[in-house]
């Protein structure tokens, strides 16, 4: 039986040019050059560009490998991209296929600025007003909802341990989930920031309660963040590192802050499915990583909307227009609330 092709192109496996257009776009070198167009771009949307481009090269290996011998440029067509968009539907909502088609134009843009890649972005648009959403039960969820939820967890785990006479290996996971999810609601970092948190640099204590202190080189946008913990949550980190996190495998063998059953800090990925599981637990849908960002710019714009354009430092964005187009709707589905609950009152029947 034939091995099952790879969706991704290894670098390696790349057409010498592509190798060399992309080394002269994002590969190290003298920072004044001007062929480095992604010498300011962040490692991790580096690694989105990349994975994009290779996954197209692997789609072409795998179906029209003759098209590897045309030039970068030449090989990018209507119909190559008819073919592409054909293939990532059979296992892609369109939604994800137009994530991947714009990754992919702007990767192209950066090794082949010479070129005019907008009937690419032309083709994502119309894919995307046709695409069906999915149902985003989490999107009216506040932070408010999801501090509870933490605390519940948490209550749940220190219970079972007062009973017990100790902290058993289900309470200990249980502890840190539930104070994963309140700082999250609290503070809504990035999930590359919440899995590089280490004890001893991004924690410090400042009398009786915690300061997260990032620096700009675990933030996105390159800017250091600050985040004074309250005194009720400072009180949780004392209890979980005083009796939780000690209990789970191989706590003392690195300074993460949340430690995993493996001995080693829990990924991102593994952070995200905790999250997702407990969520799921207390509400019947998930609440991914990226929707506790929605949810603090929900409760912050029904609680104190005058202030609103303060969640964009909560959030750590440069701009106030990207905070307010993606984290911030609570609003006029409130107010859509309110209208039919009018509309539902006898006055009105």
């Amino acid at each position: 039986m034939p091995p099952t092709p790879k969706k991704h192109l290894p670098f390696c496996a790349w057409p010498a040019e592509d190798q060399s257009l992309w080394l002269a776009a994002y590969g190290d070198g003298d920072v004044f050059a001007e062929e480095r167009r992604g010498a300011h771009l962040a490692a991790a949307t580096k690694i989105g560009l990349r994975t994009a481009y290779a996954r197209f090269l692997g789609f072409l290996a795998s179906e029209y490998p003759e098209r590897l011998r045309l030039t970068a440029e030449a090989r990018v067509d209507r119909d190559s991209i008819k073919s592409f968009v054909k293939h990532l539907r059979r296992s892609c909502r369109d939604t994800s296929v137009v994530s991947v088609l714009h990754i992919l134009r702007l990767a192209l843009g950066l090794i082949c600025p010479e070129t005019d890649w907008s009937w690419l972005k032309t083709i994502a648009k119309r894919i995307n007003a046709q695409a069906l959403p999915r149902s985003d039960r989490a999107r009216g969820v506040t932070s408010a909802q999801l501090y509870a939820i933490g605390l519940q967890l948490m209550a749940k785990a220190e219970n079972a341990a007062l009973a017990a006479g100790q902290v058993t290996r289900d309470d200990a996971p249980t502890y840190r989930d539930g104070l994963i999810i309140a700082l999250l609601a609290a503070v809504p970092l990035r999930r590359r920031t919440v899995a590089a948190l280490r004890l001893d640099q991004h924690l410090v204590k400042i009398g009786d309660c915690w300061l997260l202190d990032i620096p700009a080189a675990d933030t996105k946008t390159r800017r250091p963040l600050e985040f004074p913990i309250s005194d009720v949550l400072s009180e949780r980190i004392d209890l979980y590192l005083a009796r939780f996190r000690c209990a789970i495998t191989g706590a003392y063998d690195h300074q993460g802050l949340w430690p995993s059953a493996r001995g080693k800090p829990m990924s991102g990925g593994s952070i995200y499915d905790a999250v997702c599981r407990r969520t799921t637990n207390a509400l019947g849908f998930p609440v991914n990583l990226h929707s506790f960002r929605r949810a603090a710019g929900n409760l912050w714009s029904i609680s104190d909307p005058a202030n609103v354009r303060g969640v964009k430092d909560l959030l750590g964005q440069t701009d106030f227009g990207t905070t307010e187009r993606h984290y911030i709707g609570a609003q006029s589905r409130f107010a859509g609330r309110a209208l039919a609950k009018v509309l539902r009152s006898p006055k009105h029947r």
